[in-house]
């Protein structure tokens, strides 16, 4: 590209996407600070340790990813309809910002001022848990649309990779000045960290309200059921876009595994809470490092090349994990299982601005949340996931998920590439 074919794109650009700078900024700063906020109630150390001090039901770990899934799907189809609608989506995306925070912070009042039992503090969570992770699927919708119109395609990537390396360099800092204070062998000061949760992410609801968006023409409001047959529709018109949902089907087999995975090395190498510290490390250190580099992949060959990789990488995780475990010094090496895990945020983004990049804009709330419930099917599951655990051990449902998967990352081999306008 010359230097008048790239003056006109930048002008092409700043006319579609007027003060990109500053909302790329806005954008940056409110992952950064959600990303602490996620490192302080990590789903794959912290709230499995939490469950298990009340009780070791692998059934009940396995309602996790099944909340977590249905309420970040579910909400997204159901509210895409109102979604597109808007003129304005930055005062949605606040409110939904801020329903992050809600939960964690009656969930640290309750731990610090009542004596309730077991039994009665882990159904609270779990209602709690689903609250915000209804309020989590709607905003990240509001997140995926409100990027679509306000960030060019070839700074997504970008962005990724600059807020995911900031906040997670950040977020090791805080974990190993923090951490050893709130997580010990003898107990783990969960009401502290669950605070420290429900701030994190209510300044990054703030941080929110300082986008610049113009208004769009909203879409014609048709009823409910006619948006959802037309969304279900994409699925048999656009054959791209039916085997990305098939891809995402197996891929997210892996995702019922993460509650075990803390309880494994519990289980096999005796792994402590103190130990803990170094799990979240490893796993933010691998999102920031992960981040950077599959952000510039993106933005330099495409989408689909990062997510054929992210795909592999999921696939050989409970591999992995089983083989450290039959290690002499297995305890010593776990955490690589999760620096592997550590780019499951970034796989999570991949998703959607793969999805972004396959539909035309105005159809982007009825493709995010038809790709939200392929997402979500692998999850129901998850109960039977951990059940299956508790009968047959922990090694053949690993290995059955790695299997999964693999499929998956063969299947991406079919898939477009629309940055370059090819095939395989």
């Amino acid at each position: 590209m010359n230097n008048s074919e790239a003056n006109q794109t930048n002008i092409r650009s700043k006319e579609a996407y007027p003060h990109e700078k500053r909302n790329l900024i806005v954008f940056a700063l409110n992952q950064i600070v959600m990303r602490f906020g996620w490192m302080f109630k990590s789903e794959s150390v912290v709230i499995p340790a939490f469950i298990d001090t009340y009780t070791s039901s692998g059934t009940i770990r396995g309602l996790l990813p099944l909340i977590l899934r249905i309420g970040q799907s579910l909400p997204q189809f159901l509210v895409a309809q109102r979604v597109a609608r808007m003129p304005k989506k930055q005062a949605f995306f606040v409110f939904t910002g801020f329903g992050f925070a809600i939960p964690w912070c009656v969930l640290s009042l309750i731990l610090g001022v009542t004596d309730w039992s077991a039994n009665v503090i882990v159904a609270t969570f779990l209602v709690l848990c689903a609250v915000h992770w209804l309020a989590v699927g709607c905003n990240h919708l509001a997140n995926g649309t409100l990027q679509g119109k306000l960030i060019s395609p070839e700074k997504r990537g970008r962005l990724l990779a600059y807020s995911n390396i900031i906040g997670c360099t950040i977020s090791i800092g805080l974990a190993f000045y923090l951490l050893p204070r709130w997580l010990s062998d003898n107990a783990a000061h969960y009401t502290v960290l669950f605070n420290a949760t429900a701030i994190s992410f209510g300044v990054a609801a703030l941080v929110s309200f300082w986008f610049k968006e113009l208004p769009s023409r909203p879409q014609r409001n048709a009823p409910f059921f006619r948006f959802l047959g037309d969304a279900l529709l994409l699925l048999r018109y656009d054959r791209n876009f039916r085997r990305f949902a098939i891809v995402i089907l197996l891929f997210y087999a892996i995702w019922p595994l993460f509650p075990h995975y803390t309880v494994y090395g519990q289980r096999t190498l005796g792994l402590v809470p103190s130990g803990f510290v170094a799990l979240i490390v490893a796993q933010n250190a691998s999102n920031a490092v992960g981040a950077g580099i599959m952000g510039n992949i993106a933005d330099r060959s495409g989408n689909r090349l990062v997510l054929r990789i992210l795909i592999l990488i999921s696939a050989c995780m409970p591999l992995l994990a089983i083989g450290i475990s039959r290690m002499p010094s297995g305890a010593q090496f776990y955490w690589i299982v999760f620096a592997l895990m550590g780019f499951t945020p970034v796989s999570a983004r991949i998703v959607t601005n793969y999805t972004l990049e396959i539909a035309p804009q105005e159809k982007h709330p009825q493709y995010l949340g038809v790709m939200s419930l392929f997402q979500a099917i692998p999850l129901f599951v998850s109960p039977l996931v951990g059940a299956l655990i508790e009968t047959l051990a922990f090694e053949p449902v690993f290995i059955s998920c790695s299997v999964l998967v693999s499929i998956g990352f063969l299947l991406t081999f079919r898939l477009d590439e629309p940055r370059f306008n090819t095939g395989i």
